[in-house]
This record gives C-alpha cells, structure tokens and sequence, in this order.
C-alpha cells in the first residue's frame, strides 16, 4: 500500500501542480520501500508504485478511450488498468534490476543511473511512451539550467540523486549526515551559477510575426461529415482579419477534416491569400500517397506550408489505436476504441526536411512527437525555430494537455529555441528560447494568439550532443554499482562464515 501512494504522488510534481519536492519524496519513498528485498520481491513493490505512477500520471487515458472512443464504462475501466498495469513493469524491472544487483550497497549512484536508463528505454521500447520523467517537475527551478546542457534526463537523474542523498541522510549518524547534505547544496550552488549564462541569444533585428488560430472545434464533430463545412468556415473566418496584419498564420493539427487531395480548392485559396498578403500558411491535414514500395496507398498525418512558404512534413511517431492499430488484423473492429476515424495512418520518413516560411526554417512535430527528446534535437538543430500541432481534445479537461505543454516547454529549453504551438483547444502558445511562455491562449475557447519569434545564434550542448554523455555516464555508473555490489557480496559471506 505505501509503494502504491508513493507512487500515486510522483505526478503532483509535474503539470499543473509542479510541486517538484513531491517527486524527490516519492522517488525516496520507492528507494527506501525496496531495500533488502528478494529480486522478486522488489519487482512486485515496484510494481505497485508503477501502477500509483501511472494509475494518477496517465489517468487521461480513461477520457480518450471511453469518452471518445465509443468504449463502455466497464471496458473503458479495464483497457485503462491493462495499460497501466502494463506501462508498471518499467518499475518492476527496476525494482528486480536493483535487487539482484545488490545496487542498495551503492544506491547513491545506482539507483538515480538505474531510473534515468529506464526513463531513457521509455523512449523507444514499443515505439516508446516518454512520458511523466522526473526532469520536468524542475523546469520552473533553479536546476533548469541544466536541461540545455544534457536534456530533461539530467534533471531526472538529479532528482533521483537528491532523493538517494534523503535517503542516506536518514541512514547515517552523527556527523556523516553533513554529507548528503554538503552535496546538495552542491548542486543547487552550480545550477544557480549557471542561470546568468545562455547558450542562445535571439536574434531581434529579424523577427517573424506569427498568428496561431485555436478553433475549439469538439473532438465529437471533428471527423462529422456534416461538419466539415462548418469547421472550415470557423478556421478560415478567423483567418480572414489577420491577412496584412502577420508573416504566417498556423491552423493546428488536423485542422482541414479531408484529405489534401480533396481539400486542394481551400489549400489553393489560402495558398492565394498568403502570397497576396506577405505572408506563409501552415495547417494540417490528413494526406494519402501510393507506398514507393507496394504500390497501395497508405496515409499520414501530415503538416505543410504555403504562401510564402514551402514543405510537408508526415508524422514519424504514431500513436497506438488513435493514429494506427497494432495487431491490425486481430483486434479491429472489435469494439469501436480498435476502429476510430484516421486510425489507419503510416508513419513518414525519418529522413524529411523542415519547413519553410518566410525566410524561416520550421521543425515541425505534430501532437506528441514532441515528447521525443532525440527526435525533436535531431531535426530542430537544422531549423531556426521548433514548431509543433496538435489536437489535445482527445484529452478532455483532464491532465493531459497540461502535462504535454509541459514537455514541449522543455523542448524549447534543451534545444535554445522559440517554440511555437498551435492546438485546436489548448494549450496554444509561444515559447521562448529559455522554456518561459511569452503568450498563451485559454483553453477550450476559440481564439487567436499574435506574437513574435526570432531565430536564435548559438547552440545548446544539448542540440549539440543530445543524451548520449548522459546516457554513457549513468551506463557506467549502474555497471561499476552492480559490480561493486557482487564483488562486495563474497567478503560479507565470509566474515559470517569465519564467525
């Protein structure tokens, strides 16, 4: 039961709450909960945190699937459990991985290498979920300074340390609890010293004014047929007033409900409008193309840029039973949550370009490719600016949309640039090079939001090297704390058996 409310509370440090002492106490919890423990008996202790992790982290998951996804209540309950028991066997390896490694003898830096290596496997098992990492709780503290350096998972492993450093502090006696102590203060020194310095600077002779329309448009009429009118008389009246007025006007996406072939007498005009008025287009919109391969037409999700402007770009991280059905010929069609509208896309190419508008190079992600720390430096180091849509109705009024403003907030950060964001119902914005928003829109409110970004001189370690230091450091840091542990292990039998 402890296991499961400490790991209950790991989310109030993150969005909207960020109460970022919360994950260190948590974390400490789950550290302080596994010791002496069997390797089985860690795996299920974690086990039962992961489920309190993910039970509260991702409990948005119940609204897309039973609200939107035509799924009854009962179904709804226990799809929603499946995948949260499921996404908990992250924490049961770790709790199993920490046992039989006897990384208890070394946890100061085990178990913080230990957390930021399955954060780390988050990213790219199954395609990857990397959601809910500890980093992001400490966007708006002084450790900040540290994510352009080496991404949000220094952060976490940071976090994890400070809760290692707790744990000891409570272990030790006398005058060794300084210790802990000392490195604390430590770290907290060198981020603060670091908050004078930038790796990027803007540059704010060659501004691009930007216009981000938020139709508010409900996910229940989205794909509606009958709506399609209606939907597109809502964006394009909205767009009407800002022509003279802005270099790029963006729709968020999805935002034209047909695919491009059949939307090209709309993509035509607004191609039109743009160009008469100064200025670039970018929306998104479903689009189909024969495989180069099979020769059959297969779909994306797609985002591209008119007007002034040039480019399209196809989302490469697609998500599960939303955007594509796993195990397609098993499970669709079996309730409606396995056969939702645009359900049938193929990812795009990992080798695509970013795009144009006015002058300015665009990397586009769309929804939550975002979340991909590797994705988005790898395509943002070659753009001036990070540009991302989405279409978070799927959310409902839960956490969820707060959570990916979040992570895209530190996509600014790591990689120094202004970010740009376009929903349909929140959270719109524009972010600059340091993380910080500059302007916003309310939520589930139409609206339009007008500002500028600049391109920015200079890069980040982070753009630069990506997680990779990182990675190599705690790598080697779990390997020399396994090692120590087993080779600790022998002496101790003995010194029992000489007894």
């Amino acid at each position: 039961m402890l296991a499961l409310l400490a790991g209950a509370a790991f989310p109030a440090g993150l969005a909207p709450l960020d109460w970022w002492w919360v994950i260190v106490l948590s974390a400490a919890g789950l550290l302080w909960l596994l010791k002496d423990l069997s390797p089985k008996q860690a795996a299920a202790r974690a086990w039962w945190y992961g489920f309190g992790f993910w039970g509260t982290g991702v409990s948005w998951v119940y609204v897309s699937i039973h609200y939107f996804g035509g799924t009854n209540l009962p179904l709804s309950v226990l799809l929603t459990g499946a995948f949260i028991g499921f996404l908990a066997l992250f924490h049961a390896l770790q709790g199993y991985l920490f046992s039989a490694l006897k990384l208890q003898r070394f946890q100061v830096v085990g178990f913080p290498a230990l957390w930021v290596l399955m954060e780390w496997m988050r990213t790219w098992f199954l395609s990857g979920f990397p959601w809910l990492f500890a980093g992001y709780g400490f966007i708006d503290t002084p450790l900040r300074t540290l994510a352009p350096i080496s991404g949000v998972m220094a952060l976490s492993f940071i976090a994890v340390l400070i809760a290692a450093m707790l744990v000891e502090f409570l272990r030790l006696r006398g005058g060794y609890r300084l210790l802990p102590v000392l490195v604390v203060v430590a770290i907290y020194g060198g981020a603060l010293s670091l908050q004078k310095y930038s790796w990027t600077y803007p540059d704010l002779k060659d501004p691009l004014k930007v216009s981000i329309v938020q139709g508010n448009i409900a996910q229940q009429l989205k794909w509606d047929p009958e709506q399609r009118d209606n939907i597109i008389h809502t964006y394009t009246s909205m767009t009407i007033p800002l022509w003279g007025e802005t270099d790029l006007v963006i729709w968020p996406e999805a935002a034209i409900p047909v695919f491009f072939s059949d939307a090209l007498p709309l993509i035509e005009y607004m191609d039109l409008q743009a160009k008469e008025n100064g200025a670039a287009f970018i929306a998104g919109v479903p689009f189909w193309e024969p495989s180069s391969t099979s020769g059959r037409i297969i779909f994306h999700n797609s985002v591209f840029s008119a007007g002034q402007g040039s480019g399209i770009y196809h989302k490469q991280k697609l998500v599960p039973f939303g955007e594509y059905v796993p195990l397609e010929n098993w499970i669709r069609g079996a309730i409606p949550f396995f056969d939702l509208p645009m359900s049938s896309f193929t990812a795009g190419s990992s080798n695509q370009q970013p795009l144009k508008a006015k002058g300015f190079l665009l990397a586009p992600y769309i929804c939550y490719e975002i979340v991909y720390p590797e994705l988005v430096r790898t395509l943002g180091i070659r753009s001036d600016v990070l540009l991302t849509i989405s279409n978070d109705a799927w959310f409902g009024h839960s956490l969820g949309p707060l959570q990916h403003f979040e992570m895209a907030r530190m996509r600014a950060l790591e990689m120094g640039r202004y970010l740009i964001r376009s929903t349909n119902t929140g959270i719109s914005a524009i972010v600059d090079h340091h993380g910080k928003v500059v302007s916003r829109l309310p939520s589930f409110e139409p609206g339009v939001l007008t500002g500028e970004v600049y391109r920015t001189v200079g890069t980040t370690p982070y753009a630069r090297w990506g997680d990779w230091p990182l990675l190599t450091m705690c790598a080697a840091l779990f390997l020399l704390a396994g090692a120590f542990g087993w080779v600790s292990k022998p002496k101790r039998a003995q010194t029992r058996l000489d007894s």
